[in-house]
C-alpha cells in the first residue's frame, strides 16, 4: 500500500490496524502517539517483515484511546479476538514428557508428550523415565487407573479386573470396586501432590507410621514406611530450586534477530511444578517493550500466577500488567526484575533454559522449507549471484600458535547442514602460522579433487554453488587465487565476524546485509558451524598430544 498522509493519522495514543484486501486484520500495534509511530512502517530502512506486511496491506485503521494503558489493553483484546497473522504467534514447545490426568468419568493417568488443554498436565519432566517412575511411585498411594479406554471397556464387559488391581496398583473402577466419590478423592490427591502440596501427604504418612509403631503394629508401620519412600521418590523428580519453600513464577527471555524464546518456570513451595515454553516472531525482536506485555498476559491468562513474577527484562508497562493480572485473579500480584540473591539465581536458571530452547529453535529453523527457500533466494538477490546457491561450502582455519593447524570444510545443501559431507584438513605445505596460506592450501587440496575423473568421495566430487570463507579481504584474496588458478566459475564470499561484513570479489567496499535478513542468518550459521568443526579437530589433536 502507499504511504499514508501524516495528517490523516490521529495525533493521540491508541492502536493501529493494518488490513488486507478483504478488510481482515493483518497486524495490530499500540502507540503512545499514532502520528509518530505509524509512518515508521513505510521507511526504506524497515526490516523485510515490515516491508512484507506493508506490501500485503490495503489500508490502516485507527482506534484512539484515552491513554497508553488503555491502548495496551485494547491491543491485547484485539489480538485475542482476531489473531492477526503478523502479530506475535505463540508456539508452545510440547516436546517434554508430562504426567496427564484425563478429564472423563473415570480419569486415567498416563505419560504424554502431546498436551490436551482439556486434561490436567503435570510437568514437564526432564525425560520419559523420570515421568514414568514418578507416576509409578504415586500409583502405589493413589491407585488411579493407567489402562487405555479400550482395555478399560474390555474388562468392564468381562467384569474381571486386570493384574494391576491384584497388586494394589489400581482401585478397580472397571469392576466397580470403588465408588466415584472415593475415586475422585484419589484424583484430587494426585493433583495436589503434583501442584506442590507433597509435604501434606508425606507428613500424614509419617504421623501414621509413628502411631502404628507406638501401638506396636509394626507390619502396618512398615507399610506406611514404604508408602513414604514412594512419596519421597516421586517428589525427587520435581526439581528442587530453593530451600525456603517460596512460590514464584520466573520468566527467562532470549532475544535473537529473528525470533524470541521464553521459558517460564512455575515454582510452588520451592519446586518446579510446571513450565511454559513459547517461541514468537514479532515484527521487531529488539522492541520487547511492545510484545512482552502480550507474552505475560498470554501465559498467566491460562496459568494462575503466584503473587510474585520475576522477569528478566524491565519494561515500562509492568505496573499495568501487574494490575490487570491482580484484577483477573483477585489477588495482589507484583512483577520484579531482581538484581541479586536467590531470585536473581532463579532468573539465570530460566535464561539458561531459554538458551537451550533457542538451540532447538535454530535447528528447526534451518530445516524449515519455507525459511530455507526464502533464505537462498534472498542470498542470490542480495549478493548478485548468477544462480541460487543450493550447495554452499564454508571454510575456516583453527590453530594454536604454529601448532595444531587445522582447516575445516562444512557443507550446506538446500539450506540444510550435511555433516556426512564435512571434511577436515591438516596443514602440511609450510611451517609456522599463516591463516592466509592455510586457507589457500585447504582450498587448493579441496578444489583439485574436482578435476579427478574417478573421484569417489561424494563430498569432493560435487561442485559448490558458493564458497564462504571465514574472514575478510585477506582470506577472500587467498580463496580467489585458488579458484582463478583452476579457472573455475565458482561464486565466492568472505564473512568477517566483527561487524558481519561481507567481502565480494571485484568489490572494494564491504557489503552489509540487513541484520534481520534470513540470508545473513543462513551465512552466520554455516560460518559458525565451520568454526566449531575446525575447533573440534584442533582440540582433538591437542588432547592426543597431551595423552602421548
Amino acid at each position: 500500500m502507499q504511504k499514508i498522509i501524516n495528517k490523516e493519522i490521529p495525533n493521540e495514543p491508541g492502536i493501529y490496524i493494518f488490513k488486507d484486501d478483504y478488510a481482515e486484520p493483518l497486524y495490530v500495534g499500540k502507540a503512545k502517539n499514532l502520528r509518530k509511530r505509524v509512518p515508521s512502517y513505510f521507511s526504506n530502512q524497515s526490516s523485510w517483515k515490515v516491508k512484507r506486511l506493508v506490501s500485503e496491506a490495503n489500508e490502516v485503521s485507527f482506534v484512539v484511546a484515552k491513554n497508553e494503558a488503555d491502548a495496551l489493553l485494547a491491543e491485547y483484546s484485539f489480538i485475542q479476538e482476531y489473531k492477526p497473522k503478523y502479530n506475535v504467534q505463540f508456539k508452545d514447545d510440547k516436546s517434554y514428557p508430562y504426567v496427564t490426568l484425563t478429564n472423563e468419568e473415570w480419569p486415567r493417568a498416563y505419560i504424554s508428550r502431546k498436551i490436551n488443554s482439556k486434561n490436567n498436565n503435570f510437568g514437564p519432566f526432564p525425560f520419559v523415565g523420570s515421568a514414568k517412575r514418578s507416576l509409578d511411585h504415586l500409583i502405589n498411594i493413589f491407585p488411579i487407573r493407567t489402562c487405555s479406554n479400550t482395555v478399560f471397556k474390555r474388562h468392564q464387559k468381562l467384569n474381571k479386573a486386570c493384574l494391576l488391581f491384584d497388586i494394589d496398583k489400581c482401585s478397580g473402577p472397571c469392576i466397580s470396586a470403588i465408588d466415584k466419590n472415593e475415586y475422585s478423592n484419589l484424583t484430587n490427591n494426585l493433583k495436589d501432590f503434583y501442584n506442590g502440596k507433597s509435604d501434606k501427604y508425606i507428613n500424614k504418612k509419617i504421623k501414621e507410621m509413628k502411631d502404628y509403631s507406638n501401638k506396636q503394629q509394626y507390619e502396618k508401620a512398615n507399610e506406611s514406611k514404604n508408602l513414604i519412600r514412594h512419596l519421597e521418590n516421586a517428589r525427587t523428580t520435581q526439581t528442587l530450586l530453593v530451600d525456603n519453600k517460596k512460590s514464584v513464577d520466573v520468566l527467562g527471555i532470549d532475544i535473537d534477530k529473528l525470533d524470541v524464546v521464553i521459558s517460564c518456570l512455575l515454582i510452588r513451595n520451592g519446586r518446579i511444578i510446571g513450565e511454559v515454553k513459547k517461541t514468537l516472531e514479532p515484527i521487531d525482536t529488539s522492541e520487547y517493550n511492545e510484545y512482552l506485555p502480550q507474552v505475560i498476559l498470554s501465559i498467566f491468562t491460562d496459568n494462575e500466577p503466584s503473587e510474585e513474577i520475576l522477569v528478566s527484562h524491565n519494561f515500562p508497562y509492568s505496573e499495568i500488567i501487574a494490575n490487570e493480572l491482580s484484577d483477573m485473579w483477585s489477588k495482589d500480584i507484583q512483577l520484579k526484575t531482581p538484581k541479586r540473591g536467590w531470585k536473581k539465581d532463579l532468573l539465570e536458571t530460566a535464561i539458561v533454559d531459554a538458551r537451550e530452547i533457542r538451540r532447538v529453535v535454530n535447528f528447526r529453523r534451518r530445516t524449515d522449507l519455507e525459511f530455507r527457500t526464502q533464505s537462498l533466494e534472498q542470498l542470490k538477490n542480495n549478493l548478485g549471484l548468477t544462480n541460487v546457491p543450493y550447495r554452499i561450502e564454508a571454510y575456516d582455519i583453527s590453530n594454536l600458535g604454529d601448532k595444531y593447524r587445522v582447516g575445516s570444510m562444512v557443507v550446506m545443501e538446500d539450506g540444510i547442514s550435511k555433516p556426512s559431507m564435512y571434511r577436515k584438513f591438516h596443514i602440511k605445505s609450510f611451517e609456522g602460522q599463516d591463516d592466509f596460506k592455510s586457507m589457500e592450501e585447504v582450498l587448493f587440496r579441496r578444489i583439485k579433487r574436482l578435476s579427478k575423473n574417478n573421484e569417489k568421495d561424494k563430498s569432493f566430487k560435487k561442485i559448490p554453488d558458493l564458497i564462504l570463507v571465514d574472514g575478510g579481504k585477506g582470506q577472500l584474496s587467498s580463496a580467489k587465487s585458488v579458484i582463478d588458478y583452476f579457472q573455475l566459475d565458482i561464486e565466492l564470499v568472505a564473512l568477517a565476524k566483527k561487524e558481519e561484513e561481507l567481502y565480494l570479489p571485484n568489490r572494494k567496499e564491504p557489503y552489509l546485509l540487513n541484520k534481520n535478513s534470513e540470508a545473513l542468518f543462513l551465512l552466520q550459521n554455516i560460518r559458525d558451524e565451520a568454526h566449531r568443526f575446525a575447533l573440534k579437530e584442533n582440540r582433538r589433536l591437542r588432547s592426543k598430544q597431551i595423552s602421548n
